[in-house]
């Protein structure tokens, strides 16, 4: 009987410890981008560990302003982090349901597709972030236990 319930204790301690989610702990991480001293808005941030892990990923506001969630949580592991800063790519109209005639291929494909809606893809723009920021990032910054501040200032 007492083996049973050392047994058992041990069992419960040992599914306390476990966190439930088995995600690492998380800490939150804000900040500001700026390129060229001036704020950078819809911008996507990215950490990704070092070690591995989940990446803690964020859009920029209109003020540069970002905040970290990672895994559908705010904040990002502790400890070093590649860190990659991307424009987002908005989506540009190339056609609507409504342009394209009824005797047009098309047409038939946007009717049995239900969808109604208008052809989309992205601009093609020439990216303004350094490629060292991004596709080819040298940028790493280390996440602290604790609420941290970290400014991405892009030149």
């Amino acid at each position: 009987m007492k083996t049973a319930i050392i047994l058992t204790f041990a069992l419960l301690s040992f599914a306390a410890g476990c966190g439930g989610d088995g995600g690492p702990p998380l800490t939150p991480v804000t900040g500001k981008v700026t390129l060229y001293g001036k704020p950078y808005p819809n911008a996507i941030v990215s950490f990704s560990p070092v070690g591995g892990g989940p990446a803690a990923t964020s859009s920029t506001d209109q003020n540069g302003d970002y905040e970290l969630w990672s895994a559908g949580k705010k904040g990002a592991a502790i400890g070093n982090h590649k860190v990659s800063i991307t424009t987002i790519k908005e989506p540009v109209k190339t056609t609507s349901f409504s342009d394209i005639r009824s005797d047009d291929p098309r047409y038939a494909a946007e009717v049995a597709s239900g969808s109604g809606a208008a052809a989309y893809k992205v601009k093609e723009e020439k990216e303004k972030i350094p490629a060292k920021y991004n596709t080819g990032t040298e940028l790493s910054k280390e996440v602290n236990s604790g609420s941290n501040k970290i400014d991405l200032d892009l030149k």
